[in-house]
């Protein structure tokens, strides 16, 4: 599979022989234009897209025999709709993963409490889900990883395992940041786009691209996740899908054993 190291390996294999095929022919600025156009595309796609493992791994997916599903929120909790969440996943006795900003955690601790207290396992989604975190140094992200995981602990008394990337953007940055605190990283196989679609396209997205041993994509802090979950939660049941934690689904320890 091409990463980001094997990447680089291709790179200089390719401009090292462009360089000695010009010790012996003609070869113009094009040559390595295009070689460079070709590196930074397969960057941008690398960083951007999660799925790709580019410069670390993450997990995406659990086992495809089996009709379990794992159903995870993002940017959270959020004052109202967190809640109202939480009251549809108890009325289908739905285990859920809410990977928490840190900022929100310090401020609504309370929803946080109450959703590991009904089962529900809490993530770190990174402390200020910054639009430039992707721009911070790898000690900075070191910074708010650790921050939002001390503003977990103090929640809900248990260190978390578990992060996902703000915006699902990757870089090698952020892996020495993943490498300093240890956390496992969690992307997705199915996203909703339930911050930016209608939700009759949403539900309609869900119910096609849901499949077995799926990660599912959604956010708790728009008031049109209420709608969409009282739909898809009684289709998955319906269709025969189990949904399960993501520890079950991944066969990994969501938080620190002491």
């Amino acid at each position: 599979m091409l990463n980001y190291r094997n990447l680089n390996i291709l790179f200089f294999i390719a401009l090292l022989a462009i360089i000695i095929t010009s010790n012996y022919y003609e070869v113009g600025i094009l040559a390595y234009l295009i070689l460079i156009a070709f590196y930074l595309l397969i960057i941008v796609i690398g960083t951007f897209s999660i799925r790709t493992n580019f410069y670390f791994t993450s997990l995406h997916s659990g086992d495809s025999n089996k009709k379990e599903i794992a159903i995870t929120f993002d940017d959270g909790p959020h004052p109202i709709f967190t809640q109202e969440v939480l009251k549809l996943l108890d009325e289908h006795q739905t285990k859920a993963t809410f990977f928490c900003i840190g900022e929100h955690i310090n401020k609504y601790s309370n929803i946080v409490r109450t959703a590991h207290e009904h089962g529900h396992i809490i993530g770190n989604h990174s402390y200020s889900h910054s639009h430039f975190f992707d721009l911070f140094s790898s000690v900075k992200m070191t910074h708010e990883l650790n921050q939002t995981r001390n503003s977990i602990y103090h929640a809900i008394g248990k260190m978390p395992n578990l992060f996902r990337p703000p915006f699902g953007v990757t870089n090698p940055l952020l892996k020495i940041a993943l490498n300093n605190t240890q956390l496992i990283s969690i992307g997705w196989s199915v996203r909703s786009f339930d911050t930016n679609k209608h939700t009759k396209k949403v539900i309609s997205r869900l119910k096609r691209k849901t499949h077995p041993g799926a990660i599912i994509l959604l956010h708790d802090t728009k008031e049109k996740i209420i709608p969409i979950l009282i739909e898809f939660l009684p289709w998955l049941k319906k269709n025969g899908y189990h949904v399960v934690s993501i520890e079950e689904l991944l066969h990994i320890e969501a938080y620190e054993t002491i």
